[in-house]
């Protein structure tokens, strides 16, 4: 299972939260004075200038008003509650991105190990050919080949043949872990695993469908 990646969001954006959830549940009413900066850098730990920060934000949300010589003022319960919800929705859309990007570099980790393991085969086969019995066949794919154009998935090749196919070499590129859709083109080399039976049976099925 993929671990979750969690993402720390700005002190001053915790605080703003906690604030806004204070006015939400009755700690603070509108109209009231809230405590100096450095009475709440106290409270919560941190700067005066990171709780300046969150008092900026909360007012720009239009949740507080900051008057000279009056301090700060309570001014709006439901823009609060709006703030929280906005705020709680975005960290559980980060969260899900960061896991998705996560999870998509986990899956190229693992098709770049995928893909060196069938190298390795493949190098395997052309340097040891004669040493294993389960080595892989070269199937070439001519012109007038009955399964010509069409592509894995409509032809079942497994099932009918028993081989599997792990490679094809196209127009000098090799092609590794082809997918369902890959299609069979004259010109095609394609690579299999199988016994010599099974690549009897997969020559025979390429060129008559049968």
């Amino acid at each position: 299972m993929a671990e979750e990646t969690r993402l720390e969001k700005p002190v001053y954006q915790l605080i703003a939260l906690d604030m806004a959830e204070d006015i939400i549940n009755g700690r603070y009413a509108p109209g009231e004075r809230v405590r100096g900066r450095s009475t709440l850098a106290s409270k919560y730990n941190v700067s005066p200038e990171t709780v300046r920060r969150a008092m900026f934000l909360l007012k720009d949300m239009d949740i507080l008003e900051m008057k000279q010589g009056s301090g700060i003022i309570i001014k709006d319960v439901e823009k609060a509650q709006l703030f929280v919800q906005k705020f709680k929705n975005a960290c559980a859309a980060d969260e899900i991105r960061a896991n998705l990007t996560g999870m998509m570099a986990q899956r190229e980790a693992l098709e770049q190990k995928i893909s060196a393991a069938m190298m390795n085969l493949i190098d395997s086969y052309e340097r040891f050919e004669s040493a294993n019995p389960l080595t892989p066949f070269e199937l070439p794919i001519r012109k007038g080949d009955a399964l010509t154009g069409k592509n894995l998935a409509d032809v079942n090749f497994w099932h009918n043949t028993g081989a599997t196919i792990i490679a094809i070499r196209r127009a000098g590129v090799l092609v590794l872990s082809p997918g369902p859709y890959a299609e069979f083109l004259p010109g095609d080399v394609f690579l299999l695993v199988c016994d010599a039976e099974s690549y009897a049976r997969a020559r025979t099925y390429v060129e008559t469908g049968r």
